[in-house]
């Protein structure tokens, strides 16, 4: 085990989203609506850690449930956030967090695109955290060295993820 615990170094948060990174993994996460300046931060925060540190990365995304729904344009323009960097991306996951039906529905919709119009690396969807982290572990790993285990990456992203979901009250 590490002595110091791998930490994720936000680079941006409000209160409804937070993007961290270590070394060469990013996460994202998100919970309520997200809105079109929220993108242009996104963006912004993301234009300025790829200046600053060009090179491949691994990314995860996290979807906390919520009623929250985009706008055709908030839609079209977070594609183009995602499609932005893709090629910088040696693999991605994202977690839909959503249970039931729902959840089941977003999920199967993410997949269904990915195999419209599949990304240029790995890319795949899960419904929890810990088997997105496992399948990402490898990658990170390849980029960012083997004291990258993905009992490590885990606890990093839950402790960005509490720090986060203590930070704003919980979606409606």
């Amino acid at each position: 085990m590490r002595a110091v615990p791998l930490k994720l170094e936000p680079i941006l948060s409000l209160p409804n989203l937070v993007m961290g990174m270590w070394r060469r993994f990013g996460v994202h996460a998100f919970e309520g609506h997200v809105t079109l300046d929220d993108m242009m931060r996104i963006e912004a925060a993301g234009s300025l850690w790829h200046r600053t540190n060009p090179g491949q990365l691994v990314e995860l995304a996290i979807i906390f449930p919520s009623s929250a729904r985009m706008t055709t344009e908030e839609r079209a323009r977070m594609a183009a956030i995602v499609k932005r960097w893709e090629k910088t991306r040696t693999a991605s996951a994202t977690v839909v967090l959503a249970d039931g039906l729902a959840g089941a529905m977003h999920r199967s919709v993410l997949t269904g695109l990915q195999m419209l119009a599949p990304p240029p690396h790995p890319a795949k969807v899960f419904g929890r955290t810990p088997e997105a982290v496992a399948w990402l572990a490898p990658y990170v790993q390849r980029l960012a060295g083997p004291d990258a285990t993905a009992a490590d990456l885990l606890a990093a992203v839950e402790r960005l993820c509490d720090s986060f979901r203590a930070f704003r009250p919980p979606a409606t």
